[in-house]
Parts: structure tokens; C-alpha cells; sequence
């Protein structure tokens, strides 16, 4: 039986040592593309194939990282796992990607992997920071656990979002344009963006004298249906807002359904403003408004604070790094339109 090659027979091969080898194969820093290249050259004619289940015993570590999210459809995840991934690649780190659809038991299932895979650790943007279950399940796990934007009873590392400051500053600028009914779509408040929004919504309206309608909050769950037919009996009610700020996901998709059903018009009969910035926002017919924050430095962030713990880092609490909003003013406010007030 021919002999299986060894990470020696690598090393012999490329011309370079057994720690230059297991740096470029474990995605390490300080690894030229030239000496990438003349490894990756010597696995190629070996058939080398490292054992990893070895490598995991010897170093007690899986270098894999779990991430789990709650809707993968979600546009500005997208950006935050990329820059996550890179970043904890370059730290030789596998990362794995798990949507949990918003549902208990696959976030349960998810967890229960993690622990039984061995795996170094989890980076979480839960979909509930309600459940008893999954918070004592994260805990039972017994590994480095970083949130983005969730807050849950235990302590962990956590980068956050200025959501109450964002909604803040929308709804200043609507309230300066005239508006007094303004219709809040957001995810379920059980979650830190949603309660962070509703509380920054509910501020900027007390602070200009107008009284908060608990009907113009309205929670939505990811469906361009559901937002639709949301939207629609708003719009058809007594008394209809005169302007939306709405998470710019299928969210934001199912609110210009109903625009376009209707035949109305942005920004003559209705202002709209998006929470985060996406194609859809930049390339609308006129351009949305937008709250917006740096996606990548999130999920950085998020990697930066997992890392530390991987590397041992010890504090005596955990971490919370803040990041800013930025209020972007397209093309797609306006004054509301005077009762009455007929198209041009």
C-alpha cells in the first residue's frame, strides 16, 4: 500500500519548513504568495490531504466557528458574515454559516452542534432574545460566544448598532418636513434593533409635542406579503400615514408593492425612509433615504472580539463596542401632501 504523504514530505517538497507548510495551510499570517504558491504546488503533486481530526486532538481545536443568523435572504447580513469570514479566515478559522428561519428548535439543533462538533466558538444574530431555551443552551456550550446586535441575560461580547440614534435622527427630519403620522415597520421588538428603533420612534415624537399611535408600529415578520398587505390597510385606513421608515429588506420590498399597486407616488403622496442601505435603497426611482451603518465593520468587530477570546485574552467584563448611524437624504421625502390636494 503506498504510503500516505506526510506534512514533512510537504515541507521537503516545497523546500520551506513543516511551520511554513502548516501556516499557509491553516490560512496563517505572514504567508507570501510565493510561498503559498510553492506549498500549494508540493500538496498538488503529493496528494497531500491533512488529517484534521489528528490536528484537532493535537491542538485541542476545531478552527471552526459557528455563525448563526436568522434570515440568510436578509441583504445586510450579507456584508457583515463576509467581512467576519475573512477576517477569521486569515486567523485559519473555518467559519459555518447556519440560518435558523426565525425557528427555536433549529436554533437549539445549531447549538447542540457546536458542542458536539468541538467547534472554538459561535458568533450569534439570534432571531428572539426571549427564549429561555436557546439563552441557556449558549451558555451550556461552554464556548467564546460573540453577539451582534442581540442582548440576552447572560454576558457576553457584543457589537451593537446606534438604532435608537438612527431612528432618532429620521424621524427629526420627517417631523421638520411636516409629518406628524409617520408608520414604523419593524422587526419584533424582542430583538435589541426593533426595541432600540421603537424606543429612538417614540422619543423624537415626544420631544415635538406629537402623541405616539401604537397602531403606526407596526411589527412585521420577512415577507414581502406580509409587509404588503400591512402597508395596504394602513393606507386605506381614516386616518394613513404620510410617511414610512421601514427595514430595507423584503420589507422594503413588499412597502413599494404597495406603492406601485396603488399608484402612488415617492415623494409626492408618501415619504419613504429605509433602515439600512442596499441596491434596492441606491438604485429606487428616486433614491431612498437611508439610516445606515458600516456592515463590514460589524461583522470585523464581531471577528476582532471572538479572536481575542480564542487567543485568551481575559477581562474582567465583557466587551460592548458601539457603532455609529449615518443619515443619508436622497430623493425620496418630502412635505406630506395638504388634505385634499389633488395631483398636479
Amino acid at each position: 500500500m503506498t504510503r500516505r504523504p506526510t506534512i514533512r514530505d510537504v515541507a521537503k517538497a516545497a523546500g520551506t519548513s513543516v511551520g511554513s507548510v502548516s501556516r499557509v495551510l491553516n490560512g496563517g499570517p505572514y504567508a507570501s504568495s510565493e510561498l503559498h504558491n510553492k506549498v500549494m504546488r508540493a500538496v498538488a503533486k503529493l496528494g497531500y490531504e491533512p488529517d484534521v481530526v489528528a490536528q484537532s486532538m493535537r491542538l485541542k481545536s476545531t478552527k471552526t466557528i459557528a455563525c448563526l443568523l436568522a434570515d440568510i435572504a436578509n441583504p445586510l447580513y450579507a456584508e457583515i458574515v463576509n467581512a467576519a469570514e475573512e477576517r477569521l479566515q486569515k486567523e485559519g478559522y473555518v467559519f459555518v454559516l447556519s440560518t435558523t428561519r426565525n425557528d427555536e428548535e433549529r436554533e437549539l439543533a445549531m447549538i447542540s452542534m457546536v458542542r458536539r462538533r468541538r467547534m472554538d466558538g459561535m458568533i450569534v444574530m439570534a432571531s428572539d432574545e426571549t427564549r429561555k431555551d436557546v439563552n441557556t443552551a449558549l451558555a451550556e456550550a461552554a464556548v467564546p460566544v460573540v453577539l451582534i446586535d442581540r442582548e440576552v441575560p447572560a454576558k457576553y461580547d457584543a457589537v451593537y448598532v446606534d438604532h435608537r440614534g438612527g431612528a432618532i435622527d429620521a424621524m427629526r427630519y420627517l417631523i421638520g418636513l411636516g409629518h406628524k403620522r409617520v408608520a414604523l415597520l419593524l422587526p419584533s421588538e424582542h430583538v435589541r434593533p426593533g426595541r432600540e428603533r421603537a424606543a429612538g420612534y417614540r422619543q423624537a415624537l415626544t420631544e415635538a409635542g406629537i402623541a405616539v399611535d401604537p397602531e403606526l408600529i407596526r411589527p412585521q415578520k420577512t415577507s414581502v406579503h406580509f409587509s404588503y398587505a400591512d402597508i395596504e390597510k394602513l393606507l386605506q385606513g381614516p386616518h394613513p400615514p404620510t410617511a414610512i421608515i421601514v427595514l430595507g429588506t423584503r420589507m422594503l420590498a413588499g412597502v413599494m408593492k404597495t406603492v406601485s399597486t396603488r399608484n402612488l407616488r415617492i415623494p409626492e403622496d408618501l415619504s419613504l425612509i429605509s433602515i439600512g442601505d442596499t441596491d434596492l435603497t441606491r438604485f429606487a426611482s428616486p433614491p431612498i433615504t437611508v439610516v445606515r451603518w458600516d456592515l463590514a465593520e460589524l461583522g470585523r468587530a464581531a471577528a476582532d472580539l471572538l479572536i481575542e477570546q480564542l487567543n485568551g485574552v481575559k477581562r474582567e467584563r465583557p466587551q460592548h463596542i458601539s457603532l455609529p448611524t449615518e443619515f443619508i437624504i436622497r430623493g425620496s421625502c418630502a412635505p406630506p401632501k395638504k388634505p385634499g390636494a389633488k395631483r398636479p
